[in-house]
């Protein structure tokens, strides 16, 4: 009956977490970070879009959405939807609430089923999941690479999830550093085990020169696509000297904790994760206390697995909150090392005693609630609200209204009435996502000659009242939403708007 109950906790783990990240995955408005990444991967399914070491992160996130959209029917910029590319994400982030798997023959059940909980349900994790950018997939291979670090045989197979993690993105380099970071804090705490092993060096030392040539092999065979475009090996060692970090996320120092553990009240809810936070600091506080000689040999691989996540959580955090760029999807992959932390709060749990049994039991369940609870608000109702903290700069439902209603004027108008448009500013994504249906679209930095003649202008803030005042006697003006903060003045040409005024 036990092993009964244990099976159906692990299944309902998974099914909460799966749910909460693909539930009506397609709802939500594409971001403009989504588009742009959409943009990449249409062009590289097209044979383009080498990788650019200035913008953008590795290949690997297009390359992957590649043969799933094909496999759905979608070749090309035109046809790909929200829901495809959006797949990929959701299925790494569910693969990432599975990975306390890897340790439950080692660990137990019980602490890798309160991780597993910890990583399903955490509004950060899932929100992310459901977004097609990067992060899952590095959160994936990276957290892939912490729990398989010690399996055997050990050849190559942490190389080849450093080097998938590369090409997913240039930040891979902070893990590492972190990682490095904590593992020479465990040497330090342990230098006389260190000692007896360095005279055995040549059992680890062989093993790490393959994983490292096996992480450089396996990041060219996706910067140089296949090594047919030698050109990015060069680039995916220049993008760390002139990568250029788009201005606007510059913020202070402890951002990620107000972010994460801070209670905040907005849209009438209070959004916070320290609840983990505690129960993971928990954890690593019992690292240190003394245990009866009969255990304590027993405890030697915890605690090592315990100190190595805290310690490379703080790095991670650390190395993050030093650097001005801040935005919160890069919280996730340190995040996702404290909520596997948390799970070894209720290790050996029967034998403490009842009142901190209590505590630990009561703080967990309320965890997990009130994680359940957020996730399921950030990725509903306010999944596109700027009040939801996890939002970053989101796109407006007016955008999805905006595309309709361009498909209804073209309905009622001449073939090819509504081109060329011109969108006329800067930071405009993502409304070339929303402007796929038309066939001719011009971006300018400034506005052209002749923008008279265009039948539909779309125009960023910056460029309004010049071009309100060149389009006052041929165009209608109609203000939009573009995203959180930053509108749209959509230019619909007079004879346009008689045509669908007159429509039925």
């Amino acid at each position: 009956m036990k092993r009964i109950a244990v099976i159906l906790c692990w299944i309902a783990v998974a099914v909460t977490g799966i749910l909460l990240r693909f539930d009506d995955l397609a709802k939500r408005p594409v971001h403009a970070d989504e588009a742009t990444g959409a943009r990449i991967t249409a062009t590289r399914m097209a044979g383009g879009g080498k990788f650019d070491p200035k913008h953008y992160h590795g290949p690997l996130l297009g390359d992957l959405a590649i043969p799933l959209c094909r496999a759905r029917g979608e070749h090309g910029w035109k046809s790909m939807t929200k829901e495809s590319l959006r797949i990929l994400p959701a299925a790494a982030g569910s693969l990432v609430l599975l990975l306390p798997l890897c340790w439950r023959r080692r660990f137990g059940d019980g602490p890798m089923l309160l991780a597993a909980a910890c990583l399903a349900t955490s509004p950060l994790l899932v929100y992310y999941s459901r977004m097609f950018i990067h992060e899952m997939l590095l959160v994936l291979f990276g957290m892939l690479a912490v729990v398989t670090f010690g399996w055997k045989p050990k050849w190559g197979l942490t190389g080849i999830l450093l080097g998938l993690m590369f090409a997913v993105k240039e930040t891979f380099a902070i893990s590492v550093m972190a990682w490095s970071g904590a593992a020479l804090l465990l040497a330090l705490e342990n230098r006389r085990a260190l000692a007896a092993g360095w005279r055995d060096r040549q059992a680890w030392l062989v093993p790490a020169a393959i994983s490292g040539a096996t992480a450089v092999l396996t990041a060219l065979v996706f910067y140089t696509r296949g090594f047919t475009h030698l050109e990015g090996a060069v680039d995916a060692v220049k993008t760390y000297f002139v990568y250029e970090v788009v201005t606007g996320h510059d913020k202070p120092f402890g951002y990620y904790f107000d972010f994460l553990a801070v209670p905040a009240n907005a849209a009438g809810l209070w959004w916070f994760e320290s609840g983990v936070l505690v129960l993971a600091l928990a954890a690593f506080g019992m690292s240190f206390a003394k245990q009866p000689a009969a255990v304590a040999g027993n405890q030697a691989g915890e605690k090592l697995a315990v100190r190595f996540l805290a310690y490379s959580a703080a790095g991670h955090f650390l190395i993050y909150s030093v650097i001005s760029y801040k935005t919160p999807w890069l919280a996730c992959l340190p995040w996702a090392h404290v909520c596997l932390l948390a799970g070894f709060a209720v290790h050996r749990f029967a034998r403490r005693r009842i009142l901190p049994k209590a505590a630990l039991g009561v703080l967990a369940v309320a965890a997990l609630i009130l994680q359940t609870r957020l996730a399921r608000q950030a990725t509903g109702r306010l999944e596109a609200d700027e009040r939801n903290p996890y939002a970053y700069s989101p796109t407006q439902q007016d955008v999805e209204r905006l595309a309709v209603w361009f498909g209804k004027i073209r309905a009622v108008t001449p073939a090819g009435a509504l081109e060329p448009a011109a969108v006329v500013g800067t930071d405009y994504w993502p409304l070339p996502w929303y402007l796929r249906e038309f066939a001719r679209v011009g971006y300018w930095a400034d506005a052209p000659t002749g923008l008279d003649q265009m039948p539909v202008v779309l125009v960023m803030t910056e460029h309004e009242a010049e071009v309100n005042a060149a389009l006052a006697a041929t165009h209608v003006s109609l203000p939009r939403g573009l995203r959180a903060d930053v509108p749209v003045v959509v230019f619909l040409r007079n004879d346009i708007w008689q045509a669908w005024m007159n429509a039925d």
